[in-house]
């Protein structure tokens, strides 16, 4: 499947002040994609407070990151503002990416294959994708994780329920050389022990997974979202931040699974895709919606809605 085309042709494309951006950028992006090219004024801020090298870090480097870094300001301890520069990510650079949400508006859209096309899949919550896969693709390369699901995998990785264990690890072992990526806080919090024990039963079982934490909380980044829309949110959702992460590292980006409204073209839209779930008042969802669509009329990703085409 060839995604150029779906990137080119649907948005409603801006003018933009070509002034602003360098020309070398220009000359760079101009030839590959008008979606690229969109996405680089988001990219200039987001990177103000997203960067894999910070947030998706290696989770074997956790000790020498506390020995020698200062987790705070990601700089080398006792010098004058030198970098952090002794861990390592697994994550590069991508020419097209697939954020893919949880939402329920994903059943029965068909979208797995035009999912998997993309170089790099990223989904929230490590979600069940084999008995879905139609509609919302089997390829996952990275998976954020919340606090409320590290403690649920932790809970279900112990020796109590092996039933529940056991499908714990088939889902880890789904998407081999996938990261799986804590993204609150982990130093000094209880977090990192969640991590170690299962840093431990992947290594025993020999699932190739990759553990990943962050410098800092995501949650953290909310004036962001006030230089990228105009708005504050007090808890920016998963997909908010997972959404201003991609664009450090991606080119272009379709977004899936993200729909708050509990009807689509006169049929019921349940909360998850794969339980009926419940719409919580945590996150201003509408709001989001709102900004995905707006980006996704400019032309900066292509937010997918609704049933994918199959040729």
């Amino acid at each position: 499947m060839s995604l150029s085309l779906l990137f080119d042709s649907p948005h409603n494309l801006r003018s933009i002040n070509l002034d602003t951006i360098p020309m070398a950028n220009i000359c760079r992006l101009l030839p590959s994609s008008k979606a690229e090219l969109y996405m680089f004024p988001h990219r200039n801020i987001t990177r103000e407070y997203f960067d894999p090298r910070k947030n998706i870090i290696d989770f074997d480097d956790i000790d020498v990151f506390l020995e020698k870094c200062n987790p705070a300001t990601f700089t080398l301890l006792n010098s004058a503002g030198v970098p952090c520069d002794v861990t390592h990510t697994h994550v590069n650079h991508y020419r097209t990416c697939a954020v893919v949400g949880n939402g329920g508006i994903l059943l029965n859209s068909g979208c797995g294959a035009e999912i998997d096309a993309h170089d790099f899949v990223i989904r929230n919550n490590l979600p069940p994708t084999a008995s879905y896969a139609n509609d919302v693709g089997k390829k996952t390369d990275l998976t954020t994780i919340n606090h409320a699901k590290l403690w649920e995998v932790c809970s279900n990785l112990g020796p109590k329920n092996k039933t529940v264990r056991k499908a714990i690890l088939t889902r880890l072992s789904e998407s081999p050389g996938m990261i799986f990526s804590y993204s609150l806080s982990t130093v000094g919090s209880p977090g990192r022990s969640k991590l170690k024990a299962i840093d431990r039963v992947i290594r025993d079982n020999k699932i190739p997974v990759t553990l990943a934490f962050s410098h800092q909380s995501a949650m953290g980044n909310k004036g962001l979202y006030s230089k990228l829309a105009g708005k504050r949110w007090r808890v920016p959702s998963t997909g908010l931040n997972t959404f201003a992460l991609a664009s450090t590292f991606c080119d272009r980006i379709s977004m899936y699974g993200y729909y708050p409204l509990q009807k689509y073209n006169n049929r019921n839209v349940s909360y998850h895709y794969y339980d009926r779930g419940g719409y919580g008042h945590w996150h201003k969802m509408d709001q989001e919606f709102a900004m995905f669509q707006e980006f996704h009329n400019q032309g900066v990703i292509r937010h997918v809605i609704g049933e994918c085409n199959s040729d």
